[in-house]
């Protein structure tokens, strides 16, 4: 049965916006879609070396409606999600919200727009730098995501072979290990690649940054 509260919920959010997100084209996506995407990070037990990420991209050709909003008709009431300047956003995980018709609205046409989910590292909270041991326990750690998401194929899954780290094209890493220290620099969009390796797995070097990083994602790429 549907529920009157959440519909009308629904029909408030333009008004809510304003006059001016009231002109722009809008899309409701329901929870339930991208809640899959949360439960399969969320649930996993051994995650506390991971960090979610979840941004709004432009479609290829297309342009995004700037500032992005988004905002949520649950039954708690319609809450505003916060955006940062990359259009990154996180999601609140409400598991009970799938028992209802709860709504998420972007202020996008439904063509215009795509969700990017990544994982990656977490990262200091003092900004500090890391260790290659850091890097390895958080490439586990993906591997059993991947793992899990492959099931009975998980033997053909790919695995973790590249940190990237986002802390702007100026910026370098430097790794300080007993054999000396070494320098990677970011490439043009501004990534610094840290590979899976043995021989930087034997030396367990420690990583420090030119400048704050702002965002890590693993890949199963090199």
């Amino acid at each position: 049965m549907r529920n009157p509260v959440l519909a009308a919920l629904v029909l408030a959010l333009p008004l809510l916006a304003g006059p001016a997100i009231a002109q722009t084209a809008v899309h409701q996506v329901p929870y339930k879609e991208l809640f899959d995407q949360l439960d399969k990070f969320y649930s996993l037990k051994e995650r506390d070396r991971l960090s979610l990420r979840t941004s709004i991209r432009a479609e290829d050709g297309k342009q995004l409606n700037l500032p992005v909003t988004i905002s949520i008709a649950s039954p708690d009431g319609v809450l505003d999600i916060p955006v940062d300047a990359d259009n990154a956003f996180q999601l609140p995980y409400q598991p009970d919200w799938l028992k209802t018709n709860t709504l998420v609205q972007f202020n996008q046409s439904e063509k215009n727009y795509k969700i990017r989910v990544q994982v990656g590292m977490k990262l200091p909270a003092d900004g500090s730098g890391f260790t290659y041991a850091d890097v390895q326990a958080a490439f586990a750690q993906f591997d059993k995501l991947i793992g899990k998401e492959a099931g009975m194929l998980s033997f053909v899954a790919p695995s973790a072979q590249t940190l990237r780290v986002f802390c702007g094209v100026d910026c370098t890493a430097t790794l300080a290990g007993p054999s000396g220290s070494r320098q990677i620099k970011a490439d043009k969009d501004g990534r610094v690649m840290i590979a899976n390796d043995k021989k930087l797995r034997r030396e367990n070097p420690t990583i420090t940054f030119s400048k704050p990083p702002a965002y890590t994602a693993i890949s199963t790429k090199e």
